[in-house]
């Protein structure tokens, strides 16, 4: 069965367990995807991205903070473009059913 991996580094887990630190470095601050079994177990990623990713986060669903960083950084080697995919999750929003939102339905 195929894997959409989401990131350019991907390691076994017994090497990353050996010694994680080596497995950052080799990425240069980018996501790790740790596999067992051929599998993508999880991914590791770099405190200051993380920082950024919430940041990223907030900003895009409440508008609570300012965002610092560029989004770019979350692009990666995807195929799509922002644009393309913040119009792809708009229209998915748009047609979403209130049976699909469960508890997360507004209310009116």
């Amino acid at each position: 069965m195929l894997q959409k991996v989401m990131c350019d580094y991907t390691t076994p887990i017994s090497q990353f367990k050996s010694n994680p630190n080596a497995a950052m470095q080799e990425a240069k601050g980018e996501p790790v995807a740790v596999a067992a079994h051929n599998r993508v177990q999880f991914y590791a990623v770099p405190a200051d991205l993380f920082e950024q990713m919430v940041e990223f986060c907030e900003y895009a669903q409440r508008g609570t903070s300012e965002l610092k960083h560029g989004i770019a950084r979350f692009t990666g080697s995807t195929e799509k473009s922002i644009e393309e995919s913040a119009a792809s999750m708009t229209k998915r929003l748009a047609d979403i059913s209130d049976s699909d939102l469960g508890d997360f339905k507004e209310e009116k």
